[in-house]
């Protein structure tokens, strides 16, 4: 597809978009990035559900939009041996009904299912989710507790990176000028293991996570068990419980006593702030309440329907 830009006029609600790009490659995208890296305004829209509202609030003043909706690369789903890969621009409605996603693979069509609305998954996109960098985005927590590690593209290359080090604070990822994301790359292993989220909102749909938190289990082909935590909405960026995950690990047995002290360990790893949705200590006491229940539900094979009940 060819390169298209049109000027934007000086209308009051579009007054901060000073171009529009649509492309039809990576490469494409690149190029028009660099074109605005003096300015440094280039923004890529593909969903545009978080991005729109910055632009007509003016916190994205001066945009030079990088239309990446049509690109095929960063497009879809599929497997690669091994590994699947997600393009970033797929959209989550697609996720959520993926048949790839099978296993404990399903906890991040679970998770793209509780974000917005059903019109708000049709446009937002996973690569937005993730780049909008929210400390309460639902599919990071899924994305962690599976291994995630992020493809990211510039004029130079591609390069990799472990999911847990993609987020450094509340709107910023680690993403340098001139690159973007492409896809995210998960190891098919997690479809032999079992994984849940759980989100607490004050409603049902269309809130974000007051907490949010995800679990998953699986063992090595030698049999020893596998487990991960992660925590989203009590810390500056979505994290790893990792202390929490070895202290379960080196418990004896996983039962009653060994869920709640991990419980405790999640909740203590976490650093949650006051806010107009909750306090920082009603935060912490529902991240320890999540991760018991997210426990028992991956550990103990209980229905995913019955640990939503459980939660709301």
């Amino acid at each position: 597809m060819a390169t298209r830009s049109q000027p934007i006029g000086s209308r009051a609600k579009m007054a901060a978009i000073q171009s529009y790009t649509r492309v039809g490659s990576i490469q494409q995208a690149l190029a028009q990035m660099q074109r605005a890296a003096p300015f440094g305004n280039a923004r890529l829209l593909a969903g545009g559900t978080d991005l729109l509202p910055q632009v007509h609030s003016g916190r994205a003043a001066g945009a030079a939009l990088v239309d990446v909706s049509d690109v095929p690369e960063l497009q879809g789903i599929s497997a690669d041996g091994e590994q699947l890969r997600i393009g970033a621009a797929t959209k989550l409605a697609d996720i959520v009904r993926s048949p790839f996603l099978t296993g404990g693979l399903r906890v991040l069509a679970d998770s793209a299912a509780q974000v917005g609305s059903v019109q708000v998954r049709h446009l937002a996109t996973l690569g937005g989710n993730l780049c909008n960098a929210s400390p309460s985005a639902d599919t990071a927590p899924a994305l962690l507790v599976l291994d995630a590690v992020v493809a990211i593209v510039s004029q130079a290359g591609e390069r990799r990176l472990p999911l847990d080090r993609f987020f450094v604070g509340p709107g910023r990822t680690a993403l340098q000028p001139g690159e973007l994301l492409a896809a995210i790359l998960l190891p098919g292993r997690w479809r032999e293991g079992a994984a849940t989220y759980l989100k607490h909102a004050p409603r049902a749909a269309m809130d974000l996570a007051v907490v949010g938190v995800a679990a998953a289990f699986s063992q090595k082909p030698n049999g020893s068990p596998e487990v991960r935590l992660a925590l989203g909405a009590v810390a500056p960026t979505p994290i790893r419980a990792r202390r929490a995950e070895a202290q379960l690990l080196s418990a004896p047995a996983f039962d009653e006593q060994a869920i709640r002290e991990a419980a405790a360990c999640a909740a203590a790893e976490a650093s949650p702030i006051s806010d107009v949705r909750a306090s920082a200590a009603y935060r912490r006491a529902m991240a320890a309440l999540l991760v018991e229940r997210a426990l028992r539900l991956v550990l103990r094979g209980e229905s995913i329907e019955q640990g939503r009940s459980r939660a709301s």
